[in-house]
């Protein structure tokens, strides 16, 4: 390189150091910039409303004066079958007990997704889901895919004849079919008496 092509060389680097000196506090602010006259700093701004969970849109009306108790239970069963897609896989969460299913729909599920907030109408002070009178609700799950849903209905007494079981096929069981002797009459077929 000739004596001409450093002195280039050496002018160009000069001028690209001082640029990036001249544009370092756009580049790389070192601290927030002062507050403009008359605007309040963002902190003290009111935040947007926080996004809902995914169970609180399924369960918007849940045991409200607008929606019937079968109402009620679908919603419970569209919100844990979806849980149950989102969080994917064989066993996603424990499903048995009132409790498990509660908990998996807190966010302690394997992929730690929180479906509904703690202080949701559907759960008690114990963190149970209730009906809409209060009563804890019975799961029956024969499988994520399969979950049976009983309401105590409202004389809040499980097992009589106004309570509301919800199948996993969507139907509901009431009067003589709700208790049944056995589940094989609840399915409405007789039994081969040979």
């Amino acid at each position: 390189m000739t004596g001409r092509g450093r002195a280039l060389a050496a002018g160009a680097l000069v001028l690209t150091m001082t640029a990036f000196w001249l544009m370092r506090p756009v580049l790389w602010p070192e601290k927030d910039p002062p507050p403009l006259a008359g605007v309040a700093p963002a902190s003290s701004m009111p935040h947007p409303p926080a996004e809902p969970l995914p169970g609180e849109r399924i369960l918007r009306s849940y045991a409200s004066a607008d929606s019937r108790a079968e109402d009620d239970l679908a919603a419970m069963a569209h919100a844990v079958a979806n849980l149950a897609l989102l969080v994917k896989g064989g066993e996603p969460f424990r499903l048995g007990a009132n409790e498990e299913i509660a908990a998996a729909l807190r966010g302690e599920n394997r992929a730690r997704i929180r479906f509904l907030p703690e202080g949701h109408r559907a759960f008690d002070a114990q963190g149970r889901l209730v009906d809409r009178w209060g009563t804890p609700l019975f799961f029956h799950a024969l499988s994520h895919e399969r979950l049976d849903i009983r309401s105590a209905g409202p004389d809040r007494r499980m097992w009589t004849e106004d309570d509301i079981h919800r199948r996993h096929d969507g139907a509901y069981l009431g009067a003589e079919a709700l208790n049944a002797p056995s589940l094989f009459e609840a399915e409405g077929a007789k039994p081969d008496r040979r």
